[in-house]
C-alpha cells in the first residue's frame, strides 16, 4: 500500500488549516513504488534516488513534486506502514488508491524530525508542529517507534556540556574573536540591566553545564530570556561580527534561533526553546548589535583567549 503523509495528508483531515500544499510526501515499499512508477512513467518528467537510496524524487509532467520514502525491510518506514495501518483512511492520487494515516500518526512523524539540523523546511515544520500540538491536540501515538525514528534521523552529534569551557569552544570549528561569556555580559547589561540569564541556572563549579533544578525554579520570563540571549550571542558570533553590514540583524537572529532550537543545544533547553519559538521570536529587537558595540566601548566584551 502507498501511504500519503506530510501536508497533503494533513490537508485531507483539515483543509481549513492546510489550504495550499506544494508537493506530495509518500511512504511505500520498493515493490509498490516500482509498480506505481511502471503505471505512471508516461507522466514522469524526472526521477532519481537520494539519501543513499532511502528516498526517490519524482517530478511529474505537470511539475508536481513527489518525495517517496522507501520502506526497506526492517526500517522505521516499514514499521510505520504496519503500525499506522489501523488508522488509515483512503483517497486517490493520480488515479491510484492511497492510504492516509490519522493526525496523531502524522504528528508522530512530524515530531520525530522537528530538531533536524539545518533543515530548509525548519519554519514550515515549526508551524505544523505547533498547529498540530496546540490547536488540534495531536499526540505522539507510539513512543517506541518515535524514539527509533529519532535515532535514524539525528545521525550527528550534539554539543557535550560535561567538559571545560576551553574544550567546548575549541571543538566547533568557529574562529572566535571575542570571549563568549563577555558578549553575554554586554547583552545582559545593556539589554536587561542585569547579569546574563544563564548564570541563574549554571551548575555550581562548572564552565558550561547547566542545572535543571535551578532552571525549573526560574520564572518563565527568565527561561525565555535565557533562550533569547543564547540566540542573540550566537547571531553575533557567527554572523554579525564576521559579516557586519552584509546580513540583516534579524536574519542573523532567525538563523541563530533555528540552531538554538535544533542542533546547537540539546535536551530540556532545546525542547523549551522549540516549544516557545514564537514567544522568543516576538522578544527580538535590532538593538542587540548596539548592545554589543556598547560592550566593546565599555571594555565589557573581551578578546577571545585560547
Amino acid at each position: 500500500m502507498i501511504v500519503l503523509i506530510g501536508s497533503r495528508a494533513a490537508q485531507f483531515h483539515h483543509p481549513e488549516h492546510w489550504k495550499q500544499c506544494n508537493d506530495y510526501d509518500l511512504i511505500a515499499t520498493l515493490d509498490d513504488f516500482t509498480n506505481w512508477f511502471d503505471q505512471h512513467k508516461d507522466n514522469v518528467k524526472s526521477c532519481f534516488p537520494f539519501d543513499k537510496g532511502k528516498k526517490f524524487y519524482v517530478k511529474l509532467n505537470d511539475d508536481s513534486i513527489m518525495e517517496w520514502e522507501i520502506a526497506h525491510k526492517g526500517s522505521t518506514g516499514e514499521n510505520f506502514l504496519v503500525l499506522s495501518a489501523e488508522s488509515w483512511q483512503f483517497s486517490t492520487l493520480y488515479g491510484t488508491k492511497v492510504a492516509i494515516p490519522s493526525m496523531d500518526w502524522l504528528f508522530t512523524l512530524k515530531a520525530s524530525h522537528k530538531y533536524l539540523k539545518n533543515s530548509p523546511h525548519f519554519e514550515k515544520t515549526m508551524r505544523d508542529y505547533h498547529l498540530m500540538k496546540y490547536t488540534l491536540g495531536c499526540k505522539v501515538t507510539d513512543k517506541s517507534w518515535f524514539k527509533d525514528r529519532e535515532t535514524v534521523t539525528y545521525t550527528y552529534a550534539h554539543p557535550k556540556l560535561n567538559q571545560s569551557k576551553g574544550d567546548f569552544f575549541s571543538n566547533d570549528g568557529l574562529e572566535y574573536v571575542y570571549d563568549h561569556d563577555s558578549i553575554h555580559k554586554a547583552i545582559a547589561k545593556f539589554g536587561f540591566n542585569d547579569r546574563p540569564a544563564y548564570t541563574y541556572y549554571m551548575m555550581d563549579d562548572e564552565d558550561v553545564m547547566c542545572d535543571k533544578k535551578k532552571w525549573d525554579a526560574l520564572p518563565n520570563e527568565m527561561k525565555l530570556r535565557g533562550a533569547l540571549e543564547e540566540a542573540l550571542v550566537l547571531a553575533l558570533e557567527r554572523s554579525q561580527i564576521p559579516y557586519r553590514d552584509e546580513i540583516d540583524p534579524k536574519d542573523s537572529f532567525k538563523i541563530a534561533l533555528m540552531k538554538t532550537c535544533s542542533s546547537i543545544t540539546s535536551g530540556w533547553f532545546r525542547r523549551f526553546s522549540y516549544l516557545n519559538y514564537y514567544k522568543i521570536l516576538d522578544m527580538y529587537t535590532d538593538d542587540y548589535v548596539n548592545w554589543f558595540d556598547k560592550g566593546l566601548e565599555n571594555n565589557i566584551v573581551k578578546p577571545f583567549k585560547e
